[in-house]
């Protein structure tokens, strides 16, 4: 998995660990913390930037809180200090600055990101409800721990990419902590409030969120059409869930859909923003304009009551199901193709 590191590895441990994976396919690979502690590694530092080695760039936000979550629960596991660095312009629009990274801009720039993902396979109901994917248990942590063995140490930190999910439920600590990350600016917060309060004519907490994701392709501008048999399954299920007493906001990626959505409920008090957005990663430039949008969209999720989502992918949205764990909203997420 490491086939850039050009590091090598001890043959006594290859050789033990083959043998364990032919005789005992099921097991869990052994790891030693021991040995990255033994490197003096007290700081894991997972950071989010437009590109890392070898080119490799960066997807998008939700997968980058779901590696951090991955990236806590190691560290309180096994007593590491860890931080979370947003080294792009999303890092103007919260209230923590990192400061000085221009001053280990040569370590940066060398970031090796970690390949396991630990995906394995999706799991999407009859009804197309998306439940979170079955995840590689076997060799995670034996990849992770090898991973911390061969990329730099300064001065008892390490810096990596990693979008690992967590292998277990997500605590009430580390979702304090990543809350407090991702801490929006003041200047954020007065944006939010008018816009909730002055334009909406919402209470924090009195709405729920319709989120469609309906794909990369129309927000990169590659394509605006939708077909006739999609915007009819996304309207029909909107229908299934909406009720005419409560309020409603629409957060999607493209403002077309969220006319046909404002043009089928006259009936019902839904709202909406229409701003041009982005999606971090995947080798998109970030324009300031477009990520505040975003940032303005993750906020207003945070502050729902509850979030319905409806993704053209069978992995979802990490967007909006991250945002939904990190701030203990209810959730459904529904596949619509």
């Amino acid at each position: 998995m490491f086939s850039n590191f050009n590091v090598g590895h001890n043959k006594l441990k290859m050789q033990i660990n083959k043998e364990i994976i032919v005789n005992n396919p099921n097991s869990i690979l052994p790891y030693n913390v021991a040995d990255i502690k033994r490197r003096g590694i007290r700081v894991i530092n997972n950071v989010y930037q437009p590109k890392y080695k070898f080119g490799i760039a960066s997807t998008g936000l939700g997968d980058f809180i779901r590696g951090s979550y991955f990236i806590l629960d190691f560290c309180f596991k096994y007593k590491f200090k860890p931080k979370i660095i947003f080294n792009n312009c999303i890092s103007k629009f919260l209230k923590i600055k990192t400061n000085g990274l221009n001053k280990i801009n040569y370590l940066l720039n060398q970031i090796l990101s970690f390949p396991n993902g630990n995906f394995m396979e999706f799991l999407i109901t009859n009804d197309g409800t998306i439940l979170e994917p079955t995840k590689d248990i076997r060799r995670i942590m034996y990849d992770y721990v090898d991973y911390l063995s061969l990329i730099p140490v300064h001065n008892h930190n390490v810096f990596g990419y990693c979008i690992s999910y967590p292998m277990r439920p997500v605590s009430d600590l580390a979702k304090r902590y990543m809350r407090s990350i991702l801490e929006p600016s003041n200047e954020m917060k007065l944006i939010i409030h008018n816009i909730l309060i002055n334009n909406f004519q919402f209470k924090y907490r009195d709405y729920t969120v319709i989120h469609i994701r309906s794909g990369d392709a129309y927000l990169n501008k590659n394509s605006s059409v939708f077909k006739k048999e999609y915007i009819s399954k996304l309207l029909s299920h909107i229908d299934a869930v909406v009720d005419r007493e409560k309020n409603y906001l629409i957060i999607s990626d493209n403002n077309e859909i969220k006319n046909f959505v404002l043009e089928k409920f006259t009936n019902i008090n839904i709202k909406t923003l229409f701003k041009e957005i982005t999606h971090f990663g995947e080798g998109v430039v970030l324009e300031e304009e477009k990520v505040k949008n975003t940032m303005i969209d993750f906020y207003l999720l945070s502050l729902s009551s509850a979030i319905f989502s409806y993704s053209c992918y069978k992995h979802g949205s990490g967007f909006s199901y991250w945002c939904a764990q990190t701030y203990n909203i209810p959730y459904v997420c529904k596949y619509i193709n």
